[in-house]
């Protein structure tokens, strides 16, 4: 009976419900969304590579060891995200030819800044290192796995396209679709990471506790 792919599927299921439930409580803060997006990174890429179950050990111990980290990242990304965002408004309003170059190095760059902050946060539940050593292995993931970057901003702008036009979307995404989302993603990202790192550096290992 545990073999039964039903039960399975359920036992996902649920496993995906708790992990959406402890995102959203986690993020209610704002500026912990950071800490919370990397645990949630590190609870579904450590069940494709170990299996499901203990996501709520799990998801606190990657919040708790990731915390300043994430933090520091994710205030950093708002910063540059807004101070981009300011300059697109701002050139766009210069009707000059300087001003469309302008305009389209801006937008490029803010472009830049969300890729790679598909991979800043997974990179950080699975990688050691610093603040600046994370978003440089980032942002060479982005570049030098372009065909999975793509494969991520599809599901990411399809995710979010979906909840922009559709009520009944919100209200799944409420329940499951946060987790659903990255733990789709997490395949991909999974598939570029094992490629720099050593399998036997088992760093999969279920938190103990403390």
């Amino acid at each position: 009976m545990s073999n039964s792919p039903v039960i399975a599927f359920l036992n996902k299921m649920t496993d995906l419900i708790l992990l959406n439930m402890l995102w959203l409580i986690s993020c209610l803060p704002i500026v912990t969304i950071g800490a919370a997006t990397t645990a949630m990174y590190y609870v579904c890429i450590i069940s494709i590579r170990q299996g499901d179950g203990y996501v709520l050990k799990r998801y606190i111990a990657s919040f708790r060891q990731n915390f300043k980290q994430a933090t520091v990242i994710w205030v950093l990304m708002l910063l540059i995200t807004a101070v981009f965002g300011a300059d697109i408004i701002f050139w766009n309003q210069i009707h000059t030819g300087f001003g469309k170059v302008m305009l389209c190095v801006s937008m490029a760059l803010w472009l830049l800044v969300g890729v790679i902050g598909l991979y800043v946060f997974p990179v950080l539940s699975k990688l050691e290192g610093t603040v600046l050593s994370t978003i440089k292995n980032a942002a060479a993931f982005a570049i030098g796995y372009f065909p999975y970057t793509l494969a991520l901003i599809l599901l990411t702008g399809g995710f979010a396209w979906m909840n922009l036009t559709s009520v009944g979307m919100n209200a799944i995404s409420f329940f499951i679709g946060f987790a659903l989302l990255v733990y789709l993603k997490s395949f991909f990202v999974y598939k570029v990471m094992m490629n720099h790192i050593d399998e036997s550096f088992d760093d999969f290992l279920e938190p103990t506790d403390e």
